[in-house]
């Protein structure tokens, strides 16, 4: 019996031949819309992830360095600590999509200033971050502060860096010192990185995380963990700035805003006056299970700049007391806002003396202004002999209630990511979405063309 399929198939291909033509032309225009549908959607993530048409440069400075070895305290170098604070905040940014990190040293070397800023500008760093410790003369301040340029744009951008940078630092509980600017006697900022980096045009921060030589910041650096962690939030704090995104942390600073300093026309001086005369209320002295005290509500001002310490005299000014924290029962200082103008605070009556009475107000710039003596007489507790007086008493260094300065305990690094939303888990599918169908469209057109093509006729 003759064979009659070969004729079959090619009545069947006479028939299918032009609309399969039209269709599988149809599925490759598809196809090709679908591929640069997925293409775009890629190359929008890499632009918005990544920043590869715009990356941003930032060049770090981790203070001192060889010879210079910047602030000396029981055992500790700051040349060595903001070495490794730099390290990790390298490391930390360079997890971020979209920017280049730059440090000025990598190895324990001298540098001029001049040195510093020109290597930021050579490669033409878009920020320049001067990291540091501080310490004070009298080893009686704390806290953590920023210096920035006083001038135009650079004031702007150096203070709405330093707000994000100072928030971070408070959340970890050390004290707010504030923003600030200072000149020089020609009217021009007074250090030198801040003045040089204003002539390149290149915004730049001074951060003093905090003192090495007071007891009140001490926890905050007596491990090498604090150390690190310093630099990751200074890179988190630069993330913050630039609304950087990090698929392997997890975070998405995108959406984050805030409200941008305005550029200021003229120079943004420093406060040089010292505090208005602050006020002193006092209570009647009163009995408690630990001796006698007397309540006092302390008021003061400044029109230039906030408060930011108190201290006591109770010799009529021969000694003063440790300084505290210019904050109320229930609050905390945020960024430069001044919280109160006024301070509850209770002071031990001694039983060996009268006290001459005065306190000392310390505004955001280190100048104070001292009330005026107030005399309160010695008062022995009930059930005390007048001769016995403790010898700690006899020192002129009451130990009084509110020299407790609360800290908050260091965060673990596993809370560090509030992130609800992880963006990259949603992109990925999107993207690869499409691909797969982009790619299940070109295997159902290349199988139709091999089904075609094995079965039309062949000439002999």
């Amino acid at each position: 019996m003759m064979d009659h399929r070969p004729n079959q198939l090619k009545y069947i291909y006479s028939i299918v031949r032009k609309p399969l033509i039209y269709f599988v032309g149809l599925l490759e225009v598809f196809a090709i819309i679908m591929n640069a549908a997925v293409f775009h959607v890629f190359a929008a993530d890499i632009t918005e992830g990544d920043n590869m048409n715009d990356t941003i440069k930032i060049c770090i400075d981790p203070g001192h360095g060889g010879e210079n070895l910047g602030a000396e305290w029981n055992g500790y170098l700051e040349k060595d600590m903001t070495m490794i604070v730099a390290r990790s905040m390298k490391e930390e940014l360079e997890k971020y999509q979209g920017i280049e990190v730059y440090m000025t040293r990598t190895e324990d070397v001298d540098m001029s200033l001049e040195e510093r800023v020109d290597y930021a500008a050579s490669v033409d760093a878009d920020f320049f971050f001067c990291l540091h410790f501080n310490m004070s003369a009298e080893h009686d301040m704390y806290g953590a502060e920023c210096w920035v340029s006083a001038f135009g744009n650079d004031y702007a951008r150096g203070f709405d860096f330093s707000k994000i940078e100072m928030g971070l630092l408070t959340d970890l509980g050390l004290y707010d010192r504030g923003i600030k600017t200072r000149l020089n006697s020609e009217g021009t900022n007074y250090y030198g990185v801040l003045r040089m980096a204003d002539l390149e045009d290149m915004p730049a921060v001074i951060i003093e995380h905090c003192h090495l030589d007071n007891y009140n910041d001490e926890p905050f650096y007596d491990e090498y963990d604090w150390l690190v962690e310093y630099g990751k939030l200074d890179a988190t704090a630069v993330a913050m700035y630039y609304g950087l995104y990090s698929q392997e942390l997890g975070k998405d600073y995108s959406d984050y805003t805030y409200e941008p300093t305005p550029v200021p026309s003229e120079c943004v001086k420093p406060d040089l006056s010292p505090p208005d005369k602050p006020s002193v209320s006092y209570g009647e002295p009163y009995e408690t299970e630990s001796g006698v005290k007397v309540d006092a509500i302390l008021t003061a001002s400044d029109p230039d700049s906030r408060m930011l310490y108190y201290s006591y005299s109770d010799d009529g000014g021969i000694t003063w007391s440790e300084r505290f924290r210019w904050a109320d029962d229930e609050g905390q200082l945020i960024g430069d806002s001044i919280l109160t103008d006024t301070i509850h605070t209770t002071l031990d009556v001694r039983s060996d003396r009268d006290m001459y009475v005065i306190f000392k107000v310390y505004n955001l710039y280190n100048l104070d202004s001292d009330s005026a003596p107030y005399y309160i007489e010695a008062v022995a507790a009930k059930g005390t002999e007048a001769d016995e007086i403790s010898s700690e008493a006899a020192t002129g260094d009451p130990d009084t209630e509110y020299t407790t300065i609360d800290r908050t305990e260091k965060k673990d690094s596993d809370d560090k990511d509030d992130n609800p939303f992880d963006r990259s888990d949603y992109d990925n599918a999107y993207i690869f979405g499409f691909a797969a169908l982009a790619l299940g469209i070109l295997l159902v057109i290349s199988t139709l063309g091999y089904i075609i093509y094995s079965h039309r006729p062949r000439r002999r």
